[in-house]
């Protein structure tokens, strides 16, 4: 454990360094996101994506470099919606061969790979992980539902059939009065991170489910918009990457009672600064997760680029997506005793793994068009 927080400081010094270098080379009007000259040789990985997967995504690439003596791989965490957009950019070395997603891709965003010519996506699934709120561990319990949690950070709040009026509530206890009589503040990741998607649609979109005047409005598109709206008084903070880290920080200078959604793996590994709340009635942790009583988990997938993978015959773009592959479907690595779950993430079904192995060294495409 004490091992794996000194490397998790190391990767967000330097995280930070390449933040810093990649807002010269904006300033100086050098695209960051081209890969170093290294990439032209086809012998290096290039990997973008989820910070939420980022530790996933070094310890694979530390077996690759051990045992199929491969060199490092470029991973650049910049978020699953980022992440995509740049893998969608094209096909060539200088895009990614790789992106970590804690979510499926969507349709437009396919419909943007497909327009820049990556039409076939080899989509891996590696487990899944398990969202929670959290507040400071000196905090009290905060019985959250679905329905509080929404009527909290919602900017307009149903007043009657197809009216909505503007969220007035400032305490928690005036949302629900089992809750406690602090100030409503909430953390939650930036657009461009794959937990705010998560939040929006199985956080928000959930509860709106349960609230009967969302029945009345009949055009999905203006019910779900109007559902995921949040208010923008200063009471919800959304914060960028290395966002587990700034959680913490941020957190420690907020108001008794704030709560903020973080993965259940970095929850479990600071509880003894953080408290994990119940959400619907459910403490979150392995126990409830791995038996499904808690729901609200999200997906790891690896999406990767089938036209940069190298055939037996040695054509093809990149060296390494085949090893890659097969390290990243290996039952040490995504099994109930592999090295993924150890670092958290929640094995799938052993059907489904064999599955995914099968379909994944095959080469097929999951996505395509």
């Amino acid at each position: 454990m004490k091992q794996r927080r000194q490397l998790n400081n190391i990767q967000w010094a330097v995280g930070t360094v390449l933040a810093l270098v990649l807002a010269t080379l904006r300033a100086e009007g050098v695209d960051p996101q081209r890969p170093p000259s290294e990439r032209e040789t086809g012998q290096v990985l290039y990997i973008v994506g989820s910070t939420l997967m980022q530790d996933y995504t070094s310890v694979v690439v530390e077996h690759l470099v051990k045992n199929a003596e491969l060199p490092p791989a470029l991973i650049v965490n910049q978020g699953s919606t980022k992440g995509i957009e740049t893998f969608c950019s094209g096909i060539g070395l200088d895009t990614p061969d790789i992106v970590a997603t804690s979510r499926r891709i969507h349709a437009y965003e396919l419909d943007t790979c497909f327009e820049h010519g990556v039409r076939d996506i080899i989509e891996i699934q590696v487990g899944y992980e398990a969202a929670v709120f959290v507040t400071r561990h000196d905090d009290q319990e905060y019985p959250l539902t679905l329905v509080s949690l929404y009527r909290a950070v919602a900017a307009e709040l149903p007043k009657s059939r197809n009216q909505f009026t503007a969220n007035h509530y400032l305490r928690w206890s005036e949302v629900d009065k089992n809750l406690p009589d602090t100030e409503i503040h909430f953390i939650i990741p930036v657009r461009s991170l794959g937990g705010h998607a998560f939040f929006e649609d199985r956080m928000l979109q959930g509860a709106c489910r349960n609230i009967s005047e969302f029945s009345a409005l009949y055009d999905a598109a203006k019910r779900v918009q109007q559902c995921i709206a949040m208010r923008n008084d200063g009471r919800i903070i959304e914060l960028d990457t290395p966002y587990d880290r700034n959680v913490v920080q941020t957190l420690a200078v907020s108001p008794p009672g704030s709560l903020a959604m973080l993965p259940l793996r970095f929850a479990t590994e600071h509880q003894e600064f953080l408290r994990i709340q119940p959400l619907d009635g459910v403490i979150p942790d392995y126990e409830t997760v791995a038996n499904h009583q808690y729901p609200f988990i999200r997906p790891l997938y690896y999406l990767v680029k089938k036209a940069h993978v190298k055939n037996y015959r040695g054509r093809g773009l990149v060296s390494g997506l085949r090893e890659f592959i097969t390290e990243l479907t290996r039952e040490s690595t995504i099994g109930p005793s592999g090295y993924l779950a150890k670092l958290g993430a929640f094995p799938l079904d052993s059907k489904v793994r064999d599955k995914i192995r099968e379909n994944s060294l095959r080469l097929d495409t999951v996505v395509q068009r």
